[in-house]
Parts: structure tokens; sequence; C-alpha cells
């Protein structure tokens, strides 16, 4: 028996020796005074360190449930550095989480004579390790050991997702190293320590045969940290420290260690506890900061824990660029992963020192990335220098629905663009990430480079700089022209006419200044005397609506007067532009004139004199008519994302050329098929054309001014879905039926 799915099958939290290990720390509980203190001591601890959030973690029981675990794992860890110490020879001088910081005020192994009493849990332990050689079972160990044991409810309300050894792999392979054997590097928020194994193994393979195993484990104890908040997170941390130097201590010449990973705030925030190492207080600050930030919400966090960021760094290092700190800070869905990052690139990196964090992708888009894109603490800058984007994969596992990055920042640098971007993709059903050998294997990439949206402003959103390309393809549905008719002093209606007219052909009308990105902005009023061009109904509108052919015969001596030639057929009163999809339940509408590339789904609208009625696009329109809601609304979060408004950037002259027929036609605009992406994207845009009518009571000048950040939100899913899908091709380049000519 080797390898590590022994261990965990039998040591895990389902095993039966887990069973027995809980059953007697719950009677002990009730029984032994410096347990029940101990356990005062860890809760409050935890409600200090994360908030009082037991409740909301999904166990039956989760304050004792939670230190029970704790308890466990501490034990099953601990008996695992006892068997490799009894392996190899050497003696780990802190194996309590706390040695170095005095963090907690008791030792877990001191508590576990009190659990384990006559019980033979700890021979049954320690028989399986005789048996087992955990020296084989790799440094994901810890890991699944974790896993198997901690609640997943308490992992992700703690904003623990642990990184596989592949991205890891990759994030600490892009730092800048030129002395392996001297520079030093930080995991703020190490976990189970697989970005410490990686640096460990970094350094390890840069300095093997060039010093003594000896001289190499010295310098990689003196200069690879790790921090964790999470007692459970350092244990595990140090039992992978330690098995990543097992190639090392194999051949001899070490006999004690001390393990550089430490409980406390990383940022101060809850605690600050001085951290000893080697006898003397350490100095953290370090040439390389890395690894995977806490991805919890604001709101996740007690009110005291933010009252703490507000007080301490809110201010300082101005992690609240525009809309205030209630706002942005405690009352939004954004996590805390940037401003973790940027507080420990201003506490621990050294001058023109490199940081590399996995972080959401989504940073690149809307306000919650804002900060990131600004690409600077405070004064100093913080230059993004590779980005490596794993799109719609999930390395964290199918379970954990976040889109994720690796960003690489140089520090003291100024941000240039393109940013380098290798964007990753699926090459084989099941895609590998346990090595960065495994992700080569099974991944394919592609070289490209991310830009600002707007040129002018760094900070707004970033799309890759092919955008215009990657958006272009068969525009699979007819693009029509809106009502002309070359007499607006006749067809446009004052509200004062309405006495004077029926109401059968009066329509609720849009121009340029009524249409905004997912709304409207008002709307005029305007006579449409007929369903479909050159129609002749003058007998029937004369029949029907008396008053309505009235006022067209008084007026026929300025529509005779037309120049258009479109108009000369039909009626004195025909109009061009008219047809059946005029008419059609839901049009995607855009002005073509000036540049204004605002999309919008028009359908009806409920007028004050009118009611409920159909909308009728102006002359400076065009649309896509559909009978279907969803189509319309995908097709609207298209044109509005970030990639096909660059594209159609790209292809308007300068931004001063029409929004043409010919210019929207080059854009991949397929029919809706029904898949998870596309009727997300219809949902967002339903969302963002309910948020705009909210904020439409203010002047046109007004709104445009105007920061909406729900709308924002919406508008940064909508981004990354869109990208998303073009990256898998599932959008563009397709094959369609040419768009239909003019009416």
């Amino acid at each position: 028996m080797t390898g590590q799915t022994p261990i965990v099958d039998v040591l895990g939290g389902r095993g039966r020796l887990y069973g027995r290990y809980a059953s007697n720390a719950v009677a002990a509980l009730s029984t032994t005074g410096a347990l029940r203190d101990a356990h005062a001591e860890w809760e409050r601890f935890f409600v200090t360190s994360h908030g009082d959030i037991f409740d909301e973690i999904g166990v039956e029981n989760p304050r004792e449930t939670l230190f029970v675990d704790t308890l466990y794992y501490d034990l099953v860890v601990d008996r695992l550095i006892e068997s490799v110490e009894r392996r190899f020879g050497v003696r780990v001088r802190n194996r309590e989480a706390s040695d170095n910081t005095d963090a907690l005020p008791f030792e877990f192994r001191s508590l576990q004579e009190s659990v384990t009493g006559t019980d033979s849990i700890g021979r049954s332990i320690d028989e399986l390790l005789r048996r087992v050689e955990p020296a084989n079972a790799g440094t994901g160990l810890p890991r699944e050991l974790y896993e198997s044991i901690a609640a997943h409810g308490r992992r992700l309300r703690l904003g623990e997702y642990y990184t596989p050894v592949g991205v890891s792999e990759l994030a600490v392979g892009e730092l800048d190293v030129d002395d392996f054997e001297s520079e030093t590097f930080l995991d703020p928020a190490c976990g189970s320590g697989v970005f410490l194994a990686a640096c460990i193994d970094a350094k390890r393979d840069a300095l093997e045969g060039e010093l003594p195993p000896e001289v190499v484990v010295d310098s990689i104890t003196n200069t690879v940290y790790g921090i964790d908040l999470n007692p459970v997170a350092v244990k595990s941390a140090k039992l992978t420290y330690l098995l990543a130097l097992l190639p090392l201590l194999g051949a001899g010449g070490v006999d004690r260690l001390e393990l550089p990973v430490f409980l406390t705030d990383a940022l101060g925030v809850t605690r600050d506890d001085e951290i000893r190492f080697g006898g003397d207080e350490l100095d953290l600050t370090v040439d390389h900061v890395v690894g995977n930030p806490p991805w919890i919400t604001w709101g996740n966090l007690s009110e005291r824990v933010r009252d703490a960021w507000r007080e301490t760094y809110v201010t300082q290092l101005e992690l609240v660029p525009h809309h205030g700190v209630e706002t942005r800070l405690g009352h939004a869905n954004d996590d805390i992963s940037v401003p973790f990052v940027w507080v420990c690139i201003h506490r621990y990196l050294d001058d023109r020192g490199d940081a590399s964090f996995v972080l959401k992708r989504d940073i690149t888009k809307g306000p919650a990335g804002r900060l990131f894109r600004a690409q600077r603490v405070r004064s100093r800058p913080v230059a993004v220098r590779r980005i490596h984007d794993f799109n719609r994969l999930r390395p964290f596992g199918a379970d954990v629905a976040v889109h994720s990055a690796i960003y690489t920042l140089d520090a003291d640098t100024d941000a240039e663009f393109p940013i380098p971007t290798d964007s990753w993709t699926r090459a084989t059903e099941d895609p590998e990430f346990s090595s960065i050998e495994a992700m080569r294997d099974t991944l394919e990439r592609d070289r490209t480079g991310l830009v600002p949206v707007d040129g002018d402003d760094p900070p707004s959103s970033w799309v890759r700089e092919d955008a215009e390309n990657r958006a272009l393809g068969a525009c699979e549905h007819d693009i029509r022209h809106g009502v002309k008719d070359d007499a607006q002093e006749v067809y446009s209606i004052d509200r004062t006419q309405l006495a004077e007219l029926e109401h059968d052909h009066v329509y609720p009308y849009i121009n340029s200044r009524h249409v905004v990105k997912y709304g409207l902005f008002g709307h005029d009023l305007h006579l449409v005397p007929m369903r479909k061009v050159n129609r002749d109904n003058e007998a029937e509108l004369a029949r029907d609506c008396p008053k309505t052919h009235e006022y067209l015969r008084s007026n026929k001596q300025a529509l005779d007067g037309r120049s258009s030639a479109w108009l000369e057929e039909g009626p004195f009163y025909n109009v061009f532009g008219l047809g059946a999809y005029t008419w059609s339940d839901y049009k995607v509408v855009w002005c073509r004139l000036g540049f204004k590339p605002h999309f919008a789904v028009v359908s009806t609208v409920d007028d004050e004199d009118l009611g409920e009625t159909t909308v009728v696009p102006g002359d400076h329109f065009m649309f896509i008519p559909t009978d279907d809601a969803y189509e319309a609304h995908f097709l609207t979060a298209l044109l509005n994302s970030s990639v096909y408004q660059k594209s159609i950037e790209g292809m308007a002259s300068d931004g001063k050329a029409s929004l043409s027929k010919a210019l929207i036609s080059r854009l991949a605009l397929p029919e809706y098929r029904e898949t998870e992406a596309t009727r997300r994207l219809a949902d967002l845009s339903m969302e963002a054309h309910e948020i705009v009518p909210q904020h439409t009571d203010v002047s046109k000048r007004a709104y445009n001014k105007t920061n909406i950040e729900e709308l924002e939100l919406v508008q940064a899913e909508i981004d990354g879905i869109v990208e998303a899908m073009l990256s898998e091709g599932s959008v563009g380049h397709g094959a369609g039926r040419s768009p239909q000519g003019p009416e």
C-alpha cells in the first residue's frame, strides 16, 4: 500500500477513525475543562479573524463540529510529520500552527490525550503509516486530507479555493528570478501550501547539484515563507513544505528544521502578530509575492472586519477610486482578492519586485476590476506584465463556478499595452491541471494581447487586441431601415393634435436622442398611415379614420412635393421602410448616423395617450426584427459587448462614420440557438433593460455622466461571456446566409 489514496481513505473524514475520534471529542468537550477552554479560545480567534459565520457554513452544530474537525486534522498531520521525522532522521522544531506567532494561547498537541485517551486511534494511525510510505504520497496529500475532513461550505465561505499544482507551477514560473539562492518568496494566503511547494521545487531544481543538500535546505527555509489566518491551513502547509523538502532530506546532513509558515493575518487587519523565526523577529520584505488570495465577498465579511479595512487601508491605498466607500466596500458583491493583493504588495514587496497571483478573469472587465486595471498601488506603479487566461475552463473543479487567470505584476514599472496574454482552451475532453506538463498535454494556448477598450482610459475594460477580427463573421439576420417619410412637419404629431386624429395610425417613434444602451430615453409620436410600403389603402383609411385622412389631404401639397424617388409610387402619403418587419414583436435598434454604438431592444411602450403600442424606429435607425425575445436580447448583448464595440470602432473610420447596414453586417450575428451561454446573455440583456428605466428621470446629459454600478456589473458579465464564446469559436467566422437586400 503506497501513495496517498489509502491514507485519505483511512484517515480522511469518511473513514472509521474520524468517526471514533469525533465521538470521543464530543464526549471530552463535556467533561474536560482544558478542552472546553481551548474550544472557547479557538472560537474567539475564529470570530475575530473571519466573523461569526458559523451558522452560514451548512453543517449541524457548526461551532463544535468545526473545532472537532480542526483537532482531528491536527492529530493526523502531526502523526504524518512524526512519520517523516522517523523515516529521515530529522526533527521539525515548530510543528504547532502558532509556534512562531503565539496567535493561539494553547497547543493542539496538548489536547489530544484528553480525546484519544485509552482509545487506540493514535496507534491505528501509526500502524497505517508504518505500512504506507508518506514520502511517496506527494505534496497533494495535505490538501486531499483537508478537503476530505473540512466541510465544503466552510471552505467556500472562507474563500478557500485551493489551487491545482499545474496552475501554481505556472504562476511561480512567471516570476523573474535572477538568484535562486538568495531571492525571497512569500505566499501571504498559503492555504495547504501548493505555491510554497512550487517555489521550493523551483529553487531545488536551480540549486540542486550546485550546492550541498543541507545548504539548499537552509537556503529554502530562509527564503520561502507562507502566512495564513487558518490554523488548519498553517499546519497543512507545514506538512506540504516538509514533503517538498524530502528529496533533499534523503541525502542526509539535516537533523533539525524550522518551517517558515506563520499563523497570523498577512494584512494586519484583524491581528498583527510579531513573527519570530530562527530566534529573531522576521522582517518580511521579499523579492517575490505569489499565491491565490481569498475569494470572499465584502458582504460575507463581518462588519468589524469591514470597518478594520476601512480604517486601515481604504484611504491610505486609495482602494475605492470611485463610487464611495459604502457602495464599494462592504455593500457590493465584489470580493476582496484585488485589495488583498494591493495590500500585500504595499506591505511586503521590495523595490522592483514582482508578484504572480491567481485571480478572477472578470477583473479585466467592469467596475470591480477598475482598481486592478489602474495598475497602481496608490502612487506606486504596478504593471501587469503577463496574463494566463483560463477562459471558461475550471481549474478548481466543476463545483467552483468561477473563471480564473494568472496575473504577473512588476512593481515600480510603468504599464504598457498590449499586455501579453496566453489564452488557454481545452485540447482534449478532460483537461488536466495536476502539473504544468499535464496542462501542456491537454490544453492549447493562443498568444495574444489585451488593450483597453478606451485607449484614453487605461483602466477601462480590457479586450483582446484582435477583438475587431474575432467578432467578424456572418450576419444571419435581415437588417432593416427605419420609417422614412421626408415630411417631418406632417408626420410628426404633437400631443395637442391627438384630439384631431384617430389614434389608429399614431405610434411611439424613436429618433437618435431616444436610445441609450439597453433602453429608451423617451419617444416622440408619429403618424404611420399604412402598414406596408406602396399599399393603396386610401379608401380604407377614409372610411375607418376620416379625421386622419382629412389631415393628410390638407397636407397633400407638401406631400406631393417630396423629392425622394422611394416615394413616387403608392398613395400620395406613401412612406418608405414599412413591412411586416416594422411590426415584429421585438426589434434590436441602433442609430445609423454619427457614432453612438448604442443598441437596445424595443417592443411596445405604454404611452400616456396611446396606451400599450408598438414602437416604430425612425429614419435615422436601423434594426433587426424578430419575434423571439431571447434572440433579440442575445443579439443586443453581443452588440453592446466590449469586443463587438471594439470591432465596430475599428471598422468605423476612427469612430466618425455612420453605423451603416454594411458595417453591422460584417459582425458575427448568428441565429439564436439556446445554450447555457446564449441564454445567460439574453437574461443579462433583459436585466440591463430593467435597470436603465430606473435612471432616465434626468436629462440625457446627466444620464450620460452617471455611473450605474449595477448596470456596469451586468455589462462586465456580458463582456466576459462574449469573450469566452469567441475564444471557444462558438460565435464568429461561421458560414451563414447573406443579409437581405434593400426593402
